[in-house]
Parts: structure tokens; C-alpha cells; sequence
């Protein structure tokens, strides 16, 4: 009799775990066509994407409209920008707003569910509405500590792809540029959410004509960070799972014409428990903790990735994890500076979820999320 009462409880337990696995399906996603709202607000305009019928919306179509946004509505502009998100198999853009202001910048809002899942389409659009009303900030243009350029007495020369000859021969006066800035948020229901903001910086006027050199940082008010709360944190009608696992990656190799490579990434090494440092890079500076968990930074040029060891199912585990790195790309600047749109990083974030009960040793699932930061200068 014991024997049967085990062989049914485990059948139970795989059958469970058969319905649990079943879970999202492979059926095809039906895209709709975006609405796009124009909104002039004071010194910037805003676009609100979004489908009225409650379709998701088409990666490469929404990549093909807000590039186009992008370029017609500040024609004038030194650099244009934009931000597009990936997907993995069975996710879906529900809305997209992106502002411009005159000078190319770019502050960009993308809302991510899992397809099949409902959308409400007034909640998408009011979100939208309400995030348009508030004109973009960005923080000011910073100097560099340390000088750049060509030292005293020596001189560089280059030549260009149109014959031209231009000799380097002084030091320069550069600046950080910040020029945009992107946040992502994905409802991965019943398993958790996914969050990121991050700004993107350019330096300008270095005096360095073969390399161009970015950032992507979060900045000193905390603006920039990436976040995984589990289902059992956000209760509801989430399920009870928590956080096995974190990763995050800035890719600075995604266009190998513009041959990128890493230049610093912080926080690297390995991060304790419990440890508090504070992190300088280019204009930034900021304080970051680390709280029942331990993370990995490492650099594997062209990637910074950042690996987080979370303590199965324990309390860390059940709560909200945030995590603020930052990195820096240098690219080719020939060909960064030719006219057309090249992608300099891809940013993304990928969370483990298991479910609290013994479902949770034999079963986890994925959820990963990333976006394109391209650029078009001239």
C-alpha cells in the first residue's frame, strides 16, 4: 500500500511539472500595425507606439518606424539615436514612447509582456500619455579629469575613406555627453518582473580620430539600474516563485564593422555578501550594495557580464534584487561617422525563476530581455 500511495504522489509531482513546463506555448504571435501618437511638448516631441486593437507590435516594424521618427523629426541634428528591443520566442512589445528633443537626444520608455498574455490597451496608452507629459532631463556635459588627446611635441594623421588628410597635433578639451537614456520594463506573470534604466554617454571632442569612445552607466541620483523581483515577492495573481539566478551583459561587439571592444567595466571582480563600495566611472559616481548574494564581474571583451549567486530559495531569494554596473565601448569612429545607423551595445538582462515547492528542483524558467542602443552620426 506505501508503495502505491509513493508512485501516485510522484505521478502528481510529474504531472504537475508537465503543466507547469506546458506553460507559455509555442503558438505563432499575431502583430498588429503601431498607432503612432505625435505629442509636442516644450523643446522636445514625443511618440507614443502602441497597437488600439491590443496586438503586440512587430519587432523589426517597430525598428523601421522609430528610426525614421527619429531622423525626420530632428533633420538638423549632429547625432540621431534610438533604442529597440529584442525578444526571445514568446514575448511581445505592448507600447514604446520615445522623446526627441532638437539636439538628437533620446529618453525611451518599452513596455514587454508575455505574448498571449492580455494587453489593456487604455492602461498602455494613459501610461504613455502620462509619461509624455514630462519633459526629458539629462545631466549636463562633464569634463574629464585626466587630459586626452595628443601629447606636447607629438602629432597623429589620419586619412579618410575620401582621401582627406587631417593632422592631430595638440591636446583637447573633451567632454562627456550624455545623450540618451532607455527603460524597459517586462511582466513576466506568474513568474516576476524585469526592469532596466540606463544612460548613454559619448566623448566628445577627445582629439582622438580613430576611436570613439561610450558609456553605458546608470548615474549618481540612481536613475540607471536593473531590477528582478520574483512572483512570490509581488504575491497577487503571481505564482510563488523566487530568483535562482541573475545575469547581466553589456555587449559592446554587435557591430563588427565598428570593431568594439570593452574598455572599463565596474563594478568587476568578485562582490561579497553584504559588501558596500562606490563606483567611479567616466562622469558617474555612485554607491552600490551587495545584500545576500554574491555577483561576478567579469571582462570578456567585447562584454562586460556581471553573474549573480543567489542563495537557493532563501530570504534574497524572495525579494527584489537591484543591481546598478556600468561599462564603457570604444568603437571605430571612421566608420561610426559614416552616415549610416550602427548598433554600438546590447544590453541585456536574463533572470532564473524557481517555484518554492519541491516543483522548483526539477523545473525553472528563463526570462530574458535585451535592448539595442543605435547610433547615426552625420
Amino acid at each position: 500500500m506505501r508503495q502505491k500511495i509513493v508512485w501516485f504522489v510522484l505521478g502528481v509531482l510529474i504531472g504537475s511539472l508537465f503543466v507547469v513546463a506546458a506553460y507559455p506555448t509555442s503558438r505563432a504571435v499575431q502583430y498588429g500595425v503601431p498607432t503612432v501618437q505625435k505629442i509636442d511638448g516644450s523643446n522636445y516631441t514625443a511618440y507614443l507606439l502602441y497597437n488600439e486593437e491590443g496586438l503586440p507590435l512587430n519587432t523589426d516594424v517597430l525598428k523601421n518606424t522609430v528610426q525614421k521618427l527619429a531622423e525626420e523629426s530632428t533633420p538638423n541634428a549632429k547625432w540621431h539615436a534610438y533604442a529597440v528591443p529584442g525578444l526571445p520566442k514568446g514575448l511581445a512589445i505592448t507600447g514604446y514612447g520615445m522623446k526627441v528633443t532638437q539636439d538628437g537626444r533620446v529618453d525611451i520608455l518599452i513596455t514587454v509582456k508575455r505574448a498571449g498574455s492580455p494587453i489593456d490597451v487604455e492602461k498602455i496608452q494613459s501610461r504613455l500619455l502620462e509619461w509624455s507629459k514630462k519633459a526629458p532631463t539629462f545631466k549636463p556635459d562633464r569634463i574629464p579629469k585626466r587630459k586626452i588627446g595628443v601629447p606636447k611635441g607629438w602629432e597623429v594623421k589620419t586619412v579618410g575613406s575620401n582621401g582627406n588628410v587631417k593632422v592631430y597635433s595638440t591636446e583637447s578639451s573633451p567632454y562627456w555627453h550624455n545623450f540618451g537614456r532607455v527603460e524597459l520594463n517586462y511582466d513576466d506573470s506568474p513568474y516576476g518582473k524585469l526592469y532596466a534604466q540606463f544612460s548613454i554617454w559619448g566623448l566628445w571632442n577627445d582629439g582622438n580620430p580613430n576611436e570613439e569612445r561610450l558609456l553605458c552607466t546608470t548615474d549618481e541620483d540612481g536613475h540607471g539600474t536593473y531590477r528582478v523581483t520574483p512572483g512570490v515577492a509581488i504575491g497577487g495573481d503571481y505564482g510563488s516563485y523566487f530568483t535562482d539566478g541573475i545575469k547581466i551583459t553589456h555587449d559592446w561587439g554587435i557591430d563588427s564593422a565598428l570593431s568594439g571592444r570593452l574598455g572599463e567595466m565596474k563594478p568587476a571582480g568578485t562582490l561579497e555578501k553584504d559588501q558596500t563600495m562606490t563606483i567611479s566611472i567616466g562622469p558617474v559616481s555612485y554607491p552600490i550594495a551587495i545584500g545576500g548574494y554574491k555577483v561576478y564581474g567579469d571582462a570578456i571583451d567585447p562584454q562586460a557580464i556581471w553573474n549573480f549567486d543567489i542563495p537557493y530559495n532563501e530570504d534574497s531569494s524572495h525579494h527584489t534584487i537591484e543591481f546598478m554596473p556600468s561599462s564603457e565601448g570604444i568603437v571605430k569612429e571612421s566608420t561610426l561617422h559614416d552616415g549610416s545607423w550602427h548598433t554600438v551595445i546590447r544590453v541585456t538582462l536574463w533572470a532564473r525563476f524557481r517555484h518554492t515547492t519541491v516543483l522548483g528542483l526539477l523545473y525553472h524558467h528563463d526570462s530574458s530581455v535585451w535592448v539595442d542602443w543605435t547610433i547615426k552620426v552625420g
